[in-house]
């Protein structure tokens, strides 16, 4: 059994969309020759905190290295404690002083306490891998420092985009050039970079050219185990009506006022009553979105339930009607940014994607009940929502297709990234220098 130290800064007990991928990785890189051990933050003061994944961990057993992080929300290393939700026009307002002041972003304080531990497990453990998962870009700071020190070989894992995010939009010439030349050095320490899909890998080989180093798609995907569990589903089901569901919270880039809007006019239209659809809303709601949900009359046909532990809101995604997700990024970020839409297939559920065109919409294109609408027309997302309720009331909403859907299984991903460790393990030294 080989082993690769696993650099990830959310982890259970966190909750949260982040901590998805590393958590299922870990689960089952044992079953494919992979001891992984973690190095990730002590516990702090999370906005989600989620004993179901707590208690999943305890199962898997992992070696598990926690250290004091220096963050904003891990600077006291005290017991996990959930703070209350924060607006997300404070959030907002708050990251763009951070990225001012902090590179390559507000979990720096963790790089240096993450590496001499890192460094503590090296001197007693024979470790023939180095894999960091960002974001927090700071992971990879870390990984490469260590890789460097070492000389072992390090994969670098994007769940998002670094250079090519649509946060760097916002940043002035000064820092999007300090922020690639951080990156230009983690890849040229790299064996290896494993990304979502091939719209983030291309995007990166045009900035980075022949340094950029081997590089394989894995792509998120859903933990079969999660759709077996017997959990009760907490939904509030309204028997003969479209129950649509959504998963998850809103940011700055994935409000959902085309979505409401696009309701609201639907039921304008004609196209069914009010009293024929229910909107469910698990994750939580800000409260500008609940003025708008009042503003649009729709107070009557919605329920929020607020953060649920995972496997509860898996078993509400098991029982609704109808899934919808929004993404209004630019339509020049074409790839995936959430993994929200792959535990979606798990569903195997009828789904709406609100989205430009890009990889999510391929894949739910292919995926045999998917719907897909723009971004910036209501009318757009009115007409699809028509077109669902009619064939929903015919009881012919389509199915998806079992042999798309099994491709993005966990545990066949994680043996994917395991044949890829295997790869570069026997490198005996970075790719490119």
């Amino acid at each position: 059994m080989k082993n690769v130290l696993f650099i990830a800064y959310y982890f259970p007990p966190m909750g949260g969309s982040g901590v998805q991928r590393p958590l299922k990785f870990v689960k089952y890189l044992r079953q494919f020759g992979w001891n992984p051990i973690v190095v990730c933050p002590e516990p702090g003061l999370y906005s989600h905190f989620d004993e179901s994944l707590a208690d999943e961990l305890k199962e898997i057993a992992p070696d598990i290295y926690r250290v004091k992080a220096k963050t904003l929300f891990h600077s006291t290393g005290s017991d996990s404690k959930r703070i209350d939700y924060i607006p997300d026009f404070i959030t907002q307002k708050i990251r763009r002083v951070q990225r001012l002041f902090l590179f390559p972003d507000n979990k720096k304080g963790w790089i240096s306490p993450a590496v001499k531990e890192c460094f503590n497990i090296i001197t007693k453990t024979d470790v023939d891998l180095i894999y960091s998962t960002a974001p927090p870009f700071s992971n990879h700071i870390a990984a490469s420092e260590v890789s460097k020190q070492s000389g072992i070989p390090l994969v670098l894992d994007y769940r998002d985009a670094w250079l090519n995010n649509h946060f760097m939009d916002e940043m002035f010439d000064w820092q999007k050039k300090k922020m690639k030349k951080l990156e230009k050095s983690c890849l040229k320490q790299a064996s290896g970079v494993t990304g979502l899909d091939q719209f983030m890998l291309k995007g990166m080989k045009e900035v980075y050219g022949k340094q950029f180093p081997e590089c394989k798609v894995i792509s998120h995907g859903y933990d079969a185990d999660d759709f077996k569990d017997h959990t009760s589903s907490s939904l509030d089901y309204q028997e003969g009506k479209l129950n649509i569901l959504y998963s998850g919270l809103f940011y700055e880039s994935n409000q959902p006022d085309v979505f409401l809007k696009g309701v609201s006019q639907a039921i304008r239209n004609g196209y069914f009553s009010k009293g024929e659809v229910h909107l469910h809303f698990q994750g939580g709601i800000e409260p500008r979105v609940k003025r708008l949900i009042q503003k649009l009359g729709l107070a009557d046909v919605c329920t929020n339930y607020g953060y649920l532990p995972h496997q509860k809101a898996v078993a509400n995604l098991k029982k609704a009607d109808l899934l919808w997700m929004i993404s209004n990024f630019s339509s020049e970020h074409k790839q995936i940014k959430s993994g929200k839409l792959f535990e979606y297939i798990g569903s195997q559920k009828p789904i709406l994607g609100i989205l430009h065109k890009g990889a999510a919409a391929e894949i739910l294109q292919s995926y045999g009940g998917g719907f897909v609408a723009k971004v910036d027309s209501a009318v757009d997302v009115a007409t699809k929502l028509h077109t669902i309720h009619d064939v929903w009331k015919k009881g012919e909403l389509p199915a998806a297709k079992k042999d798309y859907v099994e491709q993005f299984d966990r545990k066949g991903l994680t043996g994917e990234l395991a044949a890829f460790f295997d790869e570069i393990s026997s490198m005996s030294q970075p790719r490119f220098s």
